[in-house]
């Protein structure tokens, strides 16, 4: 994670990796969701950065957040 100072603060900027291990997907599947339009990354240089936003958006996109909350157990 990269922490750039603006002037309302710090933003943190995620790189591939740790976007990876937030949302729990591979780094073929976070490349296919951004070409999709699933995820919203910016590109610095050769790479891409997401923030915080942009990866809770996906999840909410995607239902990375109601994974089994409909199970139960008998």
């Amino acid at each position: 994670m990269i922490l750039v100072p603006t002037s309302r603060g710090k933003v943190a900027l995620y790189q591939p990796l740790d976007a990876q291990a937030y949302l729990g997907c591979s780094a073929n599947t976070l490349a296919r969701w951004r070409r999709e339009g699933w995820l919203e990354g910016t590109a610095v240089g050769r790479g891409f950065v997401y923030t915080k936003d942009a990866l809770d958006e996906c999840r909410k996109l995607r239902n990375l957040n109601v994974r089994n909350k409909e199970v139960e157990y008998a």
